[in-house]
C-alpha cells in the first residue's frame, strides 16, 4: 500500500495530460507481458518481422515487470508537442537520471546490452528506437488513440467540475482512494508513505496501460498513469450504416458521419473519412448537433465532435434490425 500525501498546494495543481513517451513505453510493456492484458492482443502482429529499428533494446528496457527506467517516464507537460519531438528530447535526459537507470539495469538485467551502455549512449539509442517504433507501429493508430485519451480527459474534467476533486480522484481506478490528506494506492505489499513535494500531481490516461495504475514518485511532480476509458475502441471499426435504416431517416451522408463518430473527431478528420468537403461536413454536423445526435467541445484550437447516447441507440437499433 502506498500513501501519497497531497497538500492544498498539490491539490491546486492536479492536472490531466497526455504523453507520447509514456504511451509508447506502455505499448512496449504490453508486448513483453501480453499475457496479463488481452485487450491489446492485436498490437504485436503490427510489429514488422524484420524491423529496421532497435526493437530488442526497447523490449529489454521494458521487460522488468516492476521497473521502468526514468528515461522512459519523463515528467509530462501540458502541451508536449508532436510525438517525434518528445522522443527527440529523450536524448537530452539529464546525466544523473541516466546514471541511476544504468545502475538499476546492471542490477536487474546484468547480461543485457542496455546494461553495458553508458548513460548517454543509452539515451541516444533509445530516443532513435522509440521514434522509429512509433512511426512503424503506432502512428497509424495515433488519431484514434488521441481521440480516446482526449475523451477520457474531457469526461474527467467534467466530473471534476461537477462532482469535485475527491470524486474525480476516487473514480480513476479501483486501487485508488482518497484519504482526506492524499491518495491511497494499492500497489505495494508493504506500507510506503510518500511525503508531498508541493509540486502538484500529473494524471496521465493511457490507452495501452494494463489493468493496474502506475505511480512515478521520482518525478516532480509525481505522475499517476491509468487506463483510459474506452481503450478497447482503439481496435473497433466504425459501425456500418444500413441502407434503408437510419440512412433513410437522416440521409446517407449524415449516417456515415455518425458512424465515424465512435470516437471524437474534427471536421477535417470526418471529411477525410467520409469523402466529403469540410464545408459540407460542417453543415451536416450543425444539423446533427441541433437534433441532439452529436455534441461538440473545444480542445485547444480544435473542435471535436462525438455521438450522443441518442445516436448510439439509433445505431444499435439499426444494427439489431439488420441482424
Amino acid at each position: 500500500m502506498i500513501e501519497l500525501e497531497l497538500t492544498a498546494t498539490d491539490l491546486a495543481r492536479v492536472r490531466f495530460t497526455s504523453d507520447a513517451v509514456w504511451e509508447t513505453t506502455s505499448s512496449l510493456s504490453l508486448i513483453n507481458h501480453r499475457q496479463h492484458f488481452q485487450l491489446h492482443r492485436h498490437l504485436r502482429p503490427r510489429i514488422p518481422s524484420d524491423p529496421d529499428f532497435d526493437l530488442d533494446l526497447l523490449l529489454e528496457l521494458t521487460s522488468p515487470e516492476h521497473f521502468t527506467p526514468d528515461l522512459l517516464g519523463p515528467t509530462p507537460t501540458a502541451r508536449a508537442g508532436h510525438p517525434l519531438d518528445q522522443f527527440e528530447r529523450l536524448a537530452d535526459t539529464p546525466d544523473e537520471v541516466l546514471e541511476s537507470d544504468v545502475r538499476a539495469l546492471r542490477e536487474l538485467l546484468p547480461g543485457s546490452r542496455a546494461a553495458r551502455m553508458t548513460g548517454r549512449e543509452l539515451a541516444e539509442r533509445t530516443a532513435a528506437a522509440m521514434a522509429a517504433y512509433w512511426q512503424s507501429v503506432l502512428e497509424p493508430l495515433w488519431p484514434r488513440l488521441e481521440a480516446i485519451v482526449g475523451a477520457d480527459i474531457a469526461h474527467r474534467s467534467v466530473a471534476l467540475a461537477s462532482e469535485g476533486l475527491e470524486r474525480a480522484l476516487d473514480e480513476l481506478h479501483d486501487s485508488i482512494a482518497w484519504t482526506g490528506s492524499g491518495l491511497r494506492i494499492a500497489l505495494a505489499d508493504s506500507h510506503i508513505r510518500l511525503p508531498s513535494a508541493c509540486a502538484g500531481l500529473w494524471l496521465v490516461p493511457l490507452v495501452f496501460r494494463g489493468p493496474t495504475v502506475m505511480l512515478a514518485d521520482t518525478s516532480t511532480p509525481p505522475v499517476i498513469a491509468y487506463a483510459a476509458r474506452g481503450a478497447g475502441q482503439l481496435w473497433e471499426r466504425p459501425v456500418e450504416t444500413i441502407v434503408g435504416g437510419i440512412d433513410a431517416l437522416i440521409g446517407t451522408s449524415r449516417a456515415a458521419i455518425l458512424a465515424q463518430l465512435d470516437i471524437p473527431r474534427t471536421t477535417t478528420a470526418l471529411a477525410t473519412a467520409v469523402g466529403l468537403s469540410a464545408g459540407t461536413v460542417s453543415q451536416h454536423l450543425a444539423v446533427l448537433v441541433s437534433a441532439g445526435l452529436c455534441t461538440s467541445r473545444r480542445d485547444g484550437r480544435r473542435v471535436l465532435y462525438a455521438r450522443t447516447e441518442r445516436a448510439d441507440l439509433l445505431l444499435d437499433i439499426d444494427a439489431a434490425q439488420a441482424r
